[in-house]
């Protein structure tokens, strides 16, 4: 089973204006709209074909991080799935052939300028807590 969100170490804030997560390689460039961000991870939303498993397995992925408006990109982030599981929208009936899902990812082993750049991100563009 994948961890949990009681296993948060950190405050989670929303991220201003739209916020976007990009899966790679193992994703193939799906991208989601991210839901809040702490220091050592994320929360988003993603769409996905009905038929197709989740594309998020227990293992290590790459993404990357983009702020619309802005000129705030980080490339490569290093993180490890927590949970990843369909969310009910309220869409179903317009949305017949993809389905929301929820994914949580935990930040791994991240160099010294990525945690300068999140920190960055979470003081100047975010609008407050979950």
């Amino acid at each position: 089973m994948l961890a949990s969100d009681e296993q948060r170490k950190h405050k989670r804030f929303v991220p201003e204006g739209l916020t976007f997560v990009v899966f790679m390689p193992d994703f193939q460039k799906k991208i989601g709209s991210i839901r809040d961000i702490s220091r050592d991870g994320l929360g988003c939303n993603y769409l996905c074909p009905v038929d197709e498993e989740s594309p998020v397995a227990e293992r290590r992925q790459m993404v990357d991080i983009l702020l619309s408006g802005h000129s705030f990109y980080l490339s490569k982030i290093p993180c490890t799935p927590a949970h990843d599981e369909k969310e009910n929208s309220g869409y179903e009936s317009f949305m017949q052939n993809v389905v929301n899902r929820r994914c949580g990812l935990k930040f791994d082993q991240l160099t010294e300028e990525q945690e300068k750049q999140i920190n960055f991100f979470l003081e100047n563009h975010t609008v407050g807590t979950t």
